[in-house]
């Protein structure tokens, strides 16, 4: 279709006109969201321990605390809240994510109208457009992967040490905000390995890999040295050392889970494929979850490319490339699944990224064709859009509220419990974090026992459908009645109660 063997010789989108439409798309969806996602508190609270007390502090809170930094540095900087510096951060990151998703399929060989769609494409999202009011590490991991991937590309074009430098920065730079960019600094060089029109194609790999490898030893030694320096039972990295735990546990767990599982829903010569079922199950949520990352339009529009041949018109080492990366992505997602049985669909959207490379190109053939085939791209262009602006997320403006008549109409020094994260932090009322996240945030344990909560002064608790039946017997057993009750448009959403404990 292109065969674009440069990365200039089509001219390119205004990419200024692709930043600034994702800086109010990101304004536009902040503004309308009423509550900032849980894994924000976390963000937040270590970057108000680094201000107050350093490094240290903070990564006591949080094992990887560099976004949390940041925003402490541009809350002293700007003067803005750590609220609204880690917005910033996260806007600004998919502002780049995306002006770099259309500058990946400018060098890809698309004209102006393919990018033009790959533009709508990426900010028009579900997903991405969902997690756009967010604060978290993911954004900036994504955008830093996709630059990474343009540089590699171009590369590929003409091997020289500009571009090597940039791959290897961008790819580093991912790898400090979520750790299995490690998987890319290791594995993608290898991609080159499999091209047609690279010469010397060990040489290049070995270009690419060694300072990747020498850069992980150094790291690695300096951890060790680190931990040494403040004791064999510091972790410096704590989140990563469980992953390398249950990773070596694996073999273990997994012939118990299959065990079990075999009792439970095989019988007689089936019990011998236990791990088998165990297997295509875990597999198959992992399945489950990336296409509803994709989103279930875009993957029939994926399928019917692929089954019609549509997919296969970019350049061969530029596929060669691009499903290396998808791979890659994939892999890592399905070592998750295995080793902790549970997946996120947003730690999908680095493989989904990969995969949305490809649909400007389908779209652009598909309105070239003209007819019904035209409506149809503007009808999924169109579709999709709606999905961002229909968002359900007033639903959790009940929340809010709470929080924010807690704030207004108890005193400054009343100490609360809590199953919500945000209640908690936003509140500003006096709250035992410890002892919260020993209780994992929720209803169950924090009622089960009364030292939890009964030398509190208000009880602020986020009860679904699911927990209205225990709620009213741990009501009706320590004889306290809620005094405000702040509901949801949406029942499926539950409410939040307040019930005062200590005297008026």
């Amino acid at each position: 279709m292109y065969p674009n063997p440069t990365s200039t010789s089509l001219s390119h989108l205004d990419y200024r006109w692709v930043f600034a439409a994702s800086l109010l798309l990101s304004a536009w969806l902040i503004a309308i969201d009423p509550l900032i996602n849980r894994d924000a508190i976390i963000y937040l609270r270590a970057a108000d321990a680094y201000l107050q007390h350093g490094f240290a502090a903070s990564q006591q809170e949080f094992g990887r605390p560099l976004l949390s930094i940041c925003i402490a540095l541009i809350h002293n900087w700007t003067g803005l809240s750590t609220l609204w510096a880690g917005q910033l951060i996260t806007t600004l990151a998919y502002a780049v994510l995306c002006t770099g998703f259309v500058a990946v399929i400018h060098v890809l060989g698309g004209d102006r109208r393919i990018q033009l769609l790959g533009a709508i494409v990426v900010l028009s999202h579900p997903l991405l457009n969902h997690l756009r009011s967010s604060i978290m590490r993911d954004p900036i991991y994504w955008a830093l992967l996709i630059l990474a991937f343009r540089e590699l590309l171009l590369y590929l074009r003409s091997p020289t040490l500009k571009y090597q430098v940039r791959w290897f920065s961008y790819i580093v730079l991912a790898s400090l905000f979520r750790f299995e960019g490690l998987f890319f600094a290791a594995l993608a060089p290898l991609a080159v390995l499999f091209t047609r029109n690279v010469d010397q194609r060990l040489r290049h790999c070995l270009h690419l890999l060694i300072p990747q490898l020498i850069a992980i030893g150094i790291a690695a030694a300096g951890i060790v040295l680190y931990r040494q320096g403040l004791g064999s039972d510091t972790n410096l990295f704590p989140a990563i050392n469980q992953y390398l735990e249950r990773l070596w546990a694996f073999p273990g767990q997994f012939a118990a889970m299959s065990q079990a599982t075999g009792q439970a829903m095989l019988e007689f010569t089936a019990l011998e494929d236990a791990s088998i079922a165990v297997t295509a199950g875990l597999l198959a949520v992992l399945a489950i979850n990336i296409c509803r990352a994709i989103t279930w339009p875009w993957v029939a529009v994926l399928v019917w490319g692929r089954l019609t041949g549509l997919l296969g018109r970019l350049r061969n080492d530029d596929v060669v490339l691009l499903r290396a990366h998808a791979l890659i992505a994939l892999l890592y997602l399905a070592l998750f699944m295995l080793i902790n049985r549970f997946m996120l669909e947003r730690y999908s959207i680095q493989l989904v990224l990969f995969l949305l490379l490809y649909l400007p190109f389908l779209l652009g053939t598909l309105w070239n064709a003209g007819g019904w085939r035209k409506g149809l791209v503007i009808l999924l262009l169109v579709g999709m859009s709606l999905d961002t602006v229909l968002t359900g997320d007033g639903d959790k403006r009940f929340i809010r509220e709470a929080t924010q008549w807690v704030e207004q109409n108890t005193d400054a020094q009343a100490s609360i419990a809590t199953n919500e994260k945000y209640i908690a932090y936003f509140s500003r009322r006096d709250f035992d974090w410890t002892a919260a996240l020993g209780q994992e945030f929720k209803l169950q344990n924090l009622i089960a026992k009364s030292r939890h909560w009964r030398n509190k002064d208000y009880l602020v608790i986020y009860v679904r459908r699911r927990d209205e039946a225990p709620w009213a017997e741990f009501l009706a057993n320590n004889h306290l009645t809620e005094s405000r009750s702040f509901a949801s448009n949406n029942p499926k959403k539950g409410r939040v109660a307040v019930v005062q404990v200590g005297e008026p």
